[in-house]
């Protein structure tokens, strides 16, 4: 008997240490493109509770910098934890979006603001304003994979059980290359509003105060909405094929579209500057540590143009801390879970400035 009660504790010991990720490299790429299958289990349904928290039950260290989660700071003016290629992800997606607390202080798990899904496109028509879920499919290397429905389904179905969330920001980056741009932005917006719910969208057409000017115009002149007043809210936001997001972006944006495009901007160099004017005001940079002294320069200028900055990917505590000081607003890492640096703020699911 003792010798199985000795044999019991050295398995459940095992089990917890292979549980821990071990990050032997801050640059690694996953090579994995498999899609998660994880279904919510009763227990994670009842956390499914409406923010701002979830208690959990161990004690951790807090390794980010304290600071404030106002409610009533700009959108452009917050830095936040986002989930990189989050179908791939270990974690579900209502793991990946919702606010953890430990001892009563926002913990490392979970707690993102921004999800990513990589989309394939496939040939199905339009007609009557209707289209079929199988015109886009998500997976990273192959035009295979579950429809992009399915994640818009969990979507939805998170935010009907904490309707009071944060915005969350959704970036779609489109694979796909071949057979031109044809009618995309209707094949992206028809396929949203068939799939999802726009009333739930934070649309371009919000920001365009005047309709004689270019959105990072209106933008540097007016402002973006507050957290607050972003509660229950998703934006969506191009990127990947970036031919069809800038045409997209000029496509009766001003009126139309439910998306905004993100541009792809370059990391190891410091000659990169924010535009004054156009219809792109979201803008993505692959950090690396051994660029460091080059984008932690170029981002601060886009922030104090009031524009929107992604990084990816944010696997280090040294790039995720140097993120935060770079006031990048959406941090993107594999990290979700295990992972005591990646968080932004224990005080709150966002960083305010």
């Amino acid at each position: 008997m003792k010798l199985f009660k000795k044999g019991v504790f050295i398995i459940a010991i095992s089990s917890l240490f292979f549980q821990c990720e071990v990050e032997k490299n801050e640059e690694k790429i996953e090579p994995s493109t498999a899609v998660s299958k994880h279904q919510p289990s009763l227990l994670e349904n009842s956390f499914l509770i409406t923010e701002p928290s979830v208690e959990e039950n161990s004690s951790f260290l807090l390794r980010a910098k304290a600071g404030p989660a106002n409610k009533n700071a700009r959108y452009n003016k917050i830095t936040f934890k986002g989930s990189h290629n989050s179908y791939e992800r270990r974690e579900s997606i209502t793991q990946q979006l919702t606010h953890y607390k430990k001892n009563g202080k926002t913990s490392y798990n979970g707690n993102c603001m921004a999800l990513e899904f990589d989309i394939w496109r496939h040939t199905k028509p339009i007609r009557n304003g209707r289209v079929d879920s199988g015109l886009w499919t998500v997976n990273h290397l192959v035009n295979t994979g579950p429809k992009l429905s399915r994640y818009l389904n969990e979507l939805m179905d998170w935010h009907n059980r904490t309707p009071n969330h944060h915005p969350i920001m959704i970036k779609l980056d489109v694979k796909s290359k071949n057979g031109g741009y044809q009618n995309f932005h209707d094949q992206i917006d028809v396929y949203l509003k068939n799939h999802f719910n726009q009333n739930l969208i934070y649309k371009p057409k919000n920001l365009f105060k005047n309709n004689q000017i270019s959105l990072v115009e209106n933008i540097q002149r007016s402002d973006w909405p507050t957290v607050n007043e972003l509660r229950g809210k998703f934006i969506f936001v191009l990127t990947g094929n970036q031919g069809w997001g800038e045409r997209y972006s000029r496509t009766h944006l001003r009126t139309q579209r439910l998306c905004f495009t993100m541009k792809n901007m370059a990391a190891d160099r410091t000659n990169v500057y924010p535009p004054s004017k156009g219809n792109i005001a979201f803008f993505n940079f692959h950090i690396f540590s051994r660029h460091t002294d080059k984008w932690t320069k170029v981002i601060p200028r886009f922030a104090n143009r009031k524009l929107i900055t992604r990084v990816y990917t944010a696997n280090s505590d040294k790039n995720f801390r140097n993120s935060i000081n770079a006031k990048v607003n959406c941090i993107s890492t594999d990290k979700i879970r295990n992972h005591k640096w990646a968080l932004v703020n224990p005080n709150g699911k966002f960083l305010s400035r």
